[in-house]
């Protein structure tokens, strides 16, 4: 395999990409296929025609809250949004969709159509993920609906069920790059332990989580009720009795400051039933794609930083081809993550790419979009130098969205809602977006990456809104 130069290239033109976006410049294995492989130090995704590819994507590129703005801009005509959509989010070098034509929750309104979107991307050549969606996103439920229990055999049917729909379509598709889950897994991961104890008894959930914390305190009930403040005569009264409830601290228990502040033995027991939980979740998955499919990636759910420990991490691994935290963190390293697993990472859903002017506190609005610049910049420089990543998608849209977005005054679009370009961002992204293989391709030393993680934070420090700072 050949690394190419040692020193930087100049920024490569479109005679020096092959057809699906990859950079001639540094050659893998050619398989027909997206794949990763690790060459010169650094991770890269490689093109089916053996080329290093670095992922730069829009998580939202079509969003059914983007209604309003087709409506405003297009007069309505949706095949006229989307085509203009994708030519200006690849004029501005964004290279593909990690996150499939558009993610369930944000087209509850079925506004966009996916196979016309998928039509557009083979058309355009631009990689693209396809969905296998285990969870329903918490922005989908209905009144009255709630969680299914994932340990009942009609679960496991049901994600076969839709692996057998859709695999087979895709699995000999070179511009596919990899299969994901949607977003939103174990977050609120109180409210999944929580919801399968509160299952009817009998109930798959309950009998199992019943029995791993049997096992795990060696039935000795006299500690179990000391420890949880109970008076059971049996751990295993936990199968007919809707007594056990997690607070809901244990959901950021993976932040240093929270999980300090926690009583070790029910950290330890919660973090026990979410490995156990997110294991099967992910074999599940793993084994109905891999049924059908053996040629492509599985990106697996895109997934909050804090959502999983580094111990469940290592438990899911054999079961996914990367890890795919949304954000970068202050406290909680994705490159310690990464490297205990042994996978490389793509980063789901960044947030620099979303932030905003006007919105409610704890929503993390910058003070302007024009602010929304140095950090975008800062963020992906950070990233083209990590040499565990293989891309970022970016929590952004092409135009401000309406609907519930709107009401919340979430302004994450390159355009606004009446289609008026906001020019200084574009032009920052554009420039740091084609950047990708000058800058990626020599990967930054542990100090230099701290060097340059510090730096995003403190450009995020210096842009953030008086309402959001600590």
């Amino acid at each position: 395999m050949n690394q190419g130069n040692d020193t930087a290239p100049p920024q490569a033109t479109a005679t020096e990409l092959d057809s699906y976006g990859g950079w001639t410049g540094i050659q893998g294995e050619k398989t027909g296929f997206f794949h990763f492989e690790n060459i010169g130090g650094r991770n890269w995704f490689v093109t089916p025609e053996g080329n290093a590819f670095f992922g730069v994507a829009l998580s939202h590129l079509f969003s059914g809250e983007s209604d309003l703005a087709c409506a405003n801009v297009y007069g309505g005509d949706v095949d006229a949004w989307m085509r203009d959509s994708l030519e200006k989010a690849r004029a501005m070098g964004f290279n593909c969709a990690l996150g499939s034509a558009t993610s369930p929750e944000r087209n509850l309104n079925g506004f966009v159509d996916s196979e016309k979107a998928e039509a557009l991307f083979r058309e355009a050549n631009f990689p693209f993920s396809v969905g296998v969606i285990l969870l329903k996103h918490p922005w989908e439920f209905v009144e009255g609906e709630t969680l299914p229990d994932i340990y009942e055999p009609s679960y496991r049917e049901l994600i076969e069920s839709r692996a057998e729909a859709v695999c087979p379509t895709y699995k000999d598709d070179p511009l596919v790059m990899g299969y994901y889950y949607g977003f939103g897994a174990f977050n609120q991961s109180d409210v999944w332990v929580n919801h399968h104890m509160s299952l009817p008894p009998g109930s798959a959930g309950r009998e199992a989580i019943t029995e791993l914390l049997t096992k795990r305190h060696g039935n000795d009930v006299a500690k179990f009720n000391q420890l949880y403040g109970m008076s059971l005569t049996s751990i295993a009264d936990l199968k007919d009795k809707a007594l056990l409830v997690y607070g809901k601290e244990m959901d950021r228990r993976n932040y240093p400051e929270v999980r300090n502040e926690l009583n070790r033995q029910k950290f330890d027991d919660f973090e026990a039933i979410i490995s156990d939980m997110c294991t099967r979740l992910y074999k599940i998955a793993h084994d109905a794609i891999r049924r059908w499919d053996t040629n492509h990636l599985i990106l697996g759910s895109f997934i909050k930083e804090w959502a999983l420990s580094e111990a469940s991490w290592k438990r899911v691994a054999p079961y996914v081809s990367l890890i795919s935290p949304q954000h970068l963190n202050r406290t909680i390293s994705l490159d310690e993550i990464g490297a205990a697993v042994d996978l490389p990472i793509v980063v789901s859903d960044e947030d620099a790419g979303w932030s905003y002017p006007g919105g409610a506190p704890g929503y993390c609005g910058m003070v302007s979009h024009d602010a929304r610049c140095e950090v975008y910049v800062a963020n992906l420089k950070r990233h083209y130098k990590d040499p565990q990543v293989l891309g970022v998608s970016y929590c952004a849209c092409m135009y401000d969205q309406g609907g519930n977005t709107l009401k919340k005054k979430l302004q994450s679009g390159y355009h606004d809602l009446q289609g008026n370009p906001r020019e200084k961002l574009i032009q920052a992204a554009t420039e740091i977006n084609h950047a990708v293989y000058e800058e990626a391709c020599t990967p930054a030393s542990p100090e230099e990456l701290q060097e340059l993680t510090d730096a995003f934070f403190a450009a995020w420090d210096r842009n953030i809104s008086p309402w959001n700072r600590p």
